[in-house]
Parts: C-alpha cells; sequence; structure tokens
C-alpha cells in the first residue's frame, strides 16, 4: 500500500476512463486539495508510474502503461480503493473487486467497478449510495453484491459462478476466503 496521498492518486489514475487527466482532474478524482495532488503526481511520474502529456496547452497525466511497473501499480490502485470509509458502522468480514476491472490494461471505459461485500450490512441503501459516490469521483459505476457471510457460504456450497468469480477476484479487505479459513470442508 501507498502512503495516503500517493494510493489517491495512484486509484486515480489507474482506474479512471478518462484519464489521463489535467491536475485538477485528478485532484477531484482522488479527493484531495490540489496541492497534495500535484505533488503526489510528481513522486509518480518521477518513479515512472504516471507519464505527463500536453493537450490544449495544458498538462494532463495517465498511467504510464509500458513501464515495468504498471502491472504492480495497478494492482495497488484496486488494493487501495477508498472502500474502507465507505464501510464505516457496517460489520463487513471481506471486499473484493472483481470482473474486467481486474485485468491491468483490460479496463475499459465502461467496465463498472464490481464489488463483492460480505458481511452485517445494516443500511443496505446507505452503503449502496455511498459507494456509488466513491465510483462517480472514478468515473465509474460501482455495482456492489453484498452478501452475508451465511449466504456466501451457501452459494459457494452450490456453486454459484457469480459468487466464484467475485472470490476470483482482488480481496481488498478481509481474511482471504479458503476452504480453510472460512471453516467450510470440501466434500
Amino acid at each position: 500500500m501507498l502512503p495516503h496521498s500517493l494510493a489517491r492518486v495512484n486509484t486515480a489514475l489507474m482506474l479512471h476512463p478518462a484519464a489521463p487527466l489535467s491536475i485538477a482532474g485528478v485532484s477531484h478524482a482522488a479527493a484531495l486539495a490540489y496541492t497534495p495532488a500535484e505533488s503526489a503526481l510528481a513522486t509518480l511520474e518521477k518513479r515512472g508510474i504516471v507519464q505527463r502529456s500536453r493537450r490544449a496547452g495544458r498538462d494532463r497525466f495517465g498511467p504510464n502503461r509500458d513501464s515495468v511497473h504498471y502491472p504492480m501499480a495497478y494492482a495497488t490502485a484496486l488494493v487501495d480503493l477508498p472502500v474502507a470509509e465507505r464501510l464505516r458502522g457496517e460489520r463487513v468480514s471481506a471486499v473484493y473487486v472483481y470482473g474486467p476491472i481486474t485485468q491491468p490494461g483490460r479496463t475499459l471505459t465502461y467496465a463498472d467497478l464490481d464489488l463483492l461485500v460480505v458481511g452485517e450490512i445494516e443500511d443496505p441503501g446507505g452503503l449502496v449510495a455511498r459507494l456509488a459516490l466513491m465510483g462517480m469521483r472514478l468515473g465509474r459505476a460501482v455495482t456492489p453484491l453484498l452478501l452475508t457471510d451465511d449466504q456466501l457460504d451457501r452459494a459457494r456450497r452450490r456453486g454459484d459462478g457469480h459468487v466464484a468469480a467475485a472470490l476470483d477476484g482482488v480481496r481488498i479487505l478481509g481474511p482471504a476466503m479458503t476452504d480453510d479459513l472460512r471453516g467450510v470442508r470440501p466434500v
């Protein structure tokens, strides 16, 4: 994981479908003030993770897909998604991001940010709204699949393909959902 402002900027640039973005666009997408966003961009550019281009006389910043660090920077962007703050007050045991967005370089402009959220959600509507606001900043629709631990266990036992695909995604919060950790014994 990266320090806060670097993580926010990295996530914004790796996942925003309109990248490259201006500094103001990065600032908005990362939910940071202009100066910390500018400083984080300079650091990421110096490390070769971000590249600068000029459009209409303005600097634009986007992921450097030619960098050997790109796959790791992309994976870090997924892990550093600002999901935890949206989950405050909820009893969540795990969150996974899954679907096409988990593949570096294949981030399609129309791909949703698919999330599997496992736990006891007190306010599902409020959580969906908070996740939607996060998605708006990143320029992506967020599609959450909310399951309790029991619902997840039942779906796994019956071989639910959608849940299996979600569990094959990138775990961004909570323990890995392996059989031995979840108490589910293979048949």
